[in-house]
């Protein structure tokens, strides 16, 4: 029985030594510190952020990357928090929902988006158009922040997403900023942007 628990013992051991095979074959994750999005327009500055923060989180998690969200909103301090947690790498972010339909300014786009948010709200509980988009979105994977955002986005209407990511010694290793405009109320425009721009994020941890 004691020859029996030393071999168990021994056969651990090697296994869990650095260059054996189970442990060659357990890649590091590279880890992605995400602070919070910088908004330069929207109709919900915090639905925005909490939207990009989720879907960023989503295609950044896997076998060798991960992602780290950060609470600090200044950049200075978001790259001290990073530093501070580890993080090698640290992603910044600015969003900005232009509306492209006349009669808009600014203030009118927060009041239509107050509106907006407002039938959403209703409209999950009476399954409506609104609650029937969110309900949509959700099915397709989308989280319930993406989904809300999601629902405040009008036809015409023109989603930019700027991406800057930054090594831990200041260099910046992407920066890129790339827009999409809806053909329907309700578009999910955050998503394709950030899947296009985490193949990049992924790419660039990778060199």
């Amino acid at each position: 029985m004691r020859i029996h628990t030393w071999h168990l013992l021994t056969t651990a051991a090697v296994l869990a030594t650095p260059g054996s095979g189970l442990a060659a074959q357990a890649p590091d994750s590279a880890r992605v510190c995400l602070a919070p999005a910088q908004v330069e327009a929207s109709n919900n500055a915090t639905a925005a952020i909490d939207a990009v923060r989720e879907t960023f989180v989503t295609y950044l998690t896997g076998p060798s990357i991960a992602a780290q969200p950060l609470t600090a909103r200044l950049e200075s301090q978001a790259k001290e928090e990073a530093k501070q947690a580890g993080c090698p790498f640290v992603l910044l972010t600015t969003v900005k929902l232009a509306s492209k339909r006349s009669g808009g300014g600014l203030l009118g786009q927060v009041a239509a988006g107050a509106v907006r948010q407002g039938a959403w709200e209703a409209g999950v509980a009476s399954g409506s158009a609104a609650g029937r988009v969110a309900g949509s979105a959700a099915y397709s994977g989308l989280s319930q922040a993406a989904a809300s955002y999601a629902v405040t986005v009008r036809n015409k209407d023109e989603l930019t997403l700027g991406v800057r990511l930054l090594a831990a010694n200041g260099t910046v290793l992407v920066d890129q900023r790339e827009k999409r405009s809806a053909k329907s109320d309700g578009e999910d425009l955050l998503t394709p942007l950030v899947q296009q721009a985490a193949e990049a994020i992924v790419a660039a941890t990778r060199k």
